[in-house]
């Protein structure tokens, strides 16, 4: 082969991706990988991979359940934290920090500790005991396997939270005292858009929490028999906010970053006894309850983009209710909500 040949060549293979190009100008000595429509940035090339792969996964289910257009994003692992005014300069709409598996780790084993050792306190335990339950603790912590799992889950999560807004609800928010978790549309379904996009591993979880609940079996992640009638009711869970809006703010250690200044703090919340399920407990029987209410809207309608359709909808004006009583026939479902909820509670006791 002609030696211009070779280097043409090889040059061939070397060539950057130029989205790439853009984000590690911006953020340099980081590893890229390109994910399609965004990129995923780490110090670490394996986790730049793993990240990229999951935000991948992601694209295709968003795709599969909204059809929309997704603009340039970039998922970066922390530290360093990125410059969202210089990302934003170099074409990247949407980014997405998250802390490393490190810093993952750290934080972690900084909120066990805390924790141990202000029960330890509690209980007016020696030194020696303050360690042993310490110890114990640090024993049940997340493992990387945990990690990868979570990560898997939640990135897909929360990039398409990013997606569903830009999408249907990129206007500011009202300024009529109404509250919103993520964009202006309806909590419910902007939770949707961003369960259904969480992959199969999660979904599968999820269904299996709620299958166990309708059962009349107590789990850990969502409590007793008594939050089963919470599933069932579906004009509540159509009409309420999302409860993360009620989550207290986690507490900060001495000298720990401020809120919103790119650093990752973990607190303990609580619920003084009597006051009902724990605020973890109550977001979890939340999503449980969207996902496979999202399941029900596929399932009876056939379509995998119902959620889309009704998106658009609500976007233009309707209220659920309103799109239901016009257009609900035509997918299969009941035109009401109380007849949507005896049709779900059907659903969900038999699913």
């Amino acid at each position: 082969m002609p030696v211009l040949a070779i280097l043409l060549t090889a040059a061939a293979i070397v060539v950057p991706d130029p989205v790439c190009q853009r984000a590690v100008t911006t953020l340099p000595g980081l590893t890229c990988v390109s994910s399609g429509g965004g990129v995923a940035l780490a110090e670490d090339p394996e986790d730049a991979e793993a990240f990229a792969g999951y935000a991948r996964g992601a694209e295709a289910r968003f795709q599969a359940h909204f059809g929309q257009p997704i603009a340039p994003y970039a998922v970066v692992l922390t530290p360093p934290v990125p410059d969202r005014a210089a990302m934003t300069a170099a074409g990247f709409t949407h980014l997405l920090p998250w802390p490393s598996p490190e810093a993952f780790a750290q934080a972690a084993e900084q909120g066990i500790e805390r924790a141990a050792r202000g029960f330890a306190a509690s209980q007016n335990m020696s030194p020696e005991q303050t360690d042993a339950v310490i110890a114990r603790a640090m024993a049940n912590r997340p493992t990387a396997a945990s990690q990868a799992a979570l990560n898997a889950g939640m990135i897909p999560h929360e990039l398409a939270h990013l997606w569903f807004t830009a999408a249907f609800f990129p206007g500011p928010h009202p300024e009529n005292g109404q509250r919103h978790y993520g964009g202006t549309g309806p909590d419910w379904l902007d939770e949707a858009a961003a369960v259904v996009v969480e992959g199969d591993e999660t979904a599968a979880l999820r269904r299996d929490q709620f299958r166990t609940l309708m059962r009349g079996e107590t789990t850990p992640a969502l409590g007793g028999t008594e939050n089963r009638a919470v599933l069932l009711d579906l004009p509540h869970l159509l009409s309420r906010e999302h409860p993360g809006l009620s989550r207290p703010p986690p507490s900060l250690p001495a000298g720990g970053p401020a809120p919103g200044s790119g650093g990752m703090a973990v607190g303990v919340t609580y619920t003084p006894a009597g006051a009902g399920p724990r605020p973890d407990v109550v977001e979890r029987i939340y999503y449980t309850q969207i996902r496979v209410f999202a399941d029900y809207l596929m399932q009876r309608s056939g379509k995998a983009d119902i959620l889309a359709d009704i998106a658009r909808a609500l976007a233009g004006g309707d209220s659920f209710e309103a799109w239901l009583a016009r257009d609900g026939a035509g997918y299969g479902l009941p035109t009401s909500v109380n007849a949507l909820e005896e049709d779900w509670t059907t659903f969900a006791e038999g699913f």
